[in-house]
């Protein structure tokens, strides 16, 4: 059974010293002919006791394969002299072909059962690396490749579902397909390997690279993180993204801005015939960081056409990323929640062929930008 708990070696925190447990930050789930490679990050505890931090990451990479997840958890355990805790798991790396194969959903569904590893564990995809392999990595900020990928995932502050829970509630969900955050190695993987990446001062480390979307369970295809930045704007997502917009005048040169608050509302749906438009309202406010554009900043006029150009790129880049989606028949976005919720009758229609009919969509936006900031700039942009 998937769903068995393999719990000889895998032990509760409070049955047990300090010193007889292993624990895990990070799991890694790879393909196996035969199943599942399972990777675990296991770190001393006296690696993270004290205030200070432990300057070579005292871990070691275990990984095992079998049938299941649990069978392969326990062979790692058998290879392990301590009682291996998962309690203290933050992050569940699936590899790029795991996901590719439709297995996504038996890892979330595992990881729900389990007794053993936390509902809140993030779960990503890591890109174009094994996951057992980005997990020896040692970070150079963070010590732990395990934190890293947390402290990255938290720094987005996008609203992307990266728990069990809540990818598996947009799996039941009618009318949108699923989103998962990847990740990927920045630099040479190999020495990323090796401690001397402590000391070089270009070291290969994790980045995080966008959006990893999924049709019928398998993953289709991937948004980079610019263009996953507008699927978060849709959704509601606060902040934590820029964007580039070409000069209102014409002129050769582009400016920045910086969103730093989003009020996002799904608007009316407009039907006619087979087409449908999906309305959505965008309050952003935010600020300019960088401007090479001929426009005097302390005129009120004309920081409304920066206003407006940042408008039209919001337009431009959404119609773009709904092409994509489109040509691909998948819904990142949940149109098909949006028509479930604003034209019940029209969805118990379409729902069976759904997101066939996504080709025929529009989507219009109702946006009113903010500039709260322009910092020390004057006419001219200097």
């Amino acid at each position: 059974m998937l769903f068995s708990v393999a719990a000889v070696f895998l032990a509760p925190l409070d049955k047990h010293e300090l010193n007889e447990l292993s624990f895990s930050f990070a799991m890694g789930v790879d393909h196996a002919d035969d199943g599942y490679e399972v990777s675990l990050q296991l770190i001393n505890p006296a690696a993270i006791a004290g205030k200070s931090q432990v300057p070579n990451s005292p871990y070691v990479v275990y990984k095992a394969t079998g049938k299941t997840i649990d069978t392969a958890l326990e062979r790692i355990s058998v290879n392990v002299s301590r009682y291996v805790h998962l309690k203290q798991v933050e992050v569940i790396l699936l590899s790029e072909k795991v996901a590719r194969e439709g297995k996504v959903k038996d890892v979330y569904d595992y990881v729900m059962h389990s007794a053993q590893i936390p509902l809140d564990a993030n779960l990503v995809i890591a890109r174009d690396v094994s996951a057992s392999e980005l997990l020896k990595i040692y970070s150079p900020i963070e010590g732990f490749s395990a934190f890293e990928i947390e402290n990255i995932l938290q720094k987005l502050g996008r609203d992307i579902p990266v728990t069990a829970t809540e990818i598996k509630v947009d799996e039941i969900k009618e009318g949108k397909d699923i989103a998962m955050p990847f990740i990927k190695v920045e630099g040479d993987l190999k020495s990323g390997k090796e401690k001397g990446n402590f000391e070089t001062t270009s070291p290969a480390h994790i980045a995080y690279g966008g959006l990893a979307l999924f049709k019928e369970d398998k993953l289709s295809l991937f948004l980079d993180y610019r263009d996953a930045a507008y699927v978060s704007m849709l959704q509601g997502g606060e902040s934590g993204y820029s964007i580039e917009a070409s000069c209102p005048k014409g002129e050769n040169g582009l400016f920045i801005y910086r969103v730093l608050g989003n009020q996002a509302r799904e608007g009316k749906i407009e039907t006619f015939e087979d087409k449908y438009i999906f309305h959505y309202n965008l309050r952003l406010s935010g600020d300019i960081s960088q401007i090479k554009c001929n426009v005097n900043l302390e005129n009120p006029h004309e920081i409304k056409l920066l206003e407006k150009q940042i408008e039209k790129t919001i337009q431009n880049q959404v119609q773009d990323l709904l092409a994509v989606v489109q040509e691909n028949e998948m819904d990142p976005l949940g149109l098909g929640l949006i028509m479930k919720e604003k034209n019940p009758e029209k969805w118990k229609k379409l729902k069976s062929d759904w997101p066939a009919p996504i080709k025929n969509a529009e989507i219009k936006l109702n946006a009113k930008i903010k500039v709260q900031n322009i910092g020390n700039f004057k006419e001219g942009g200097r």
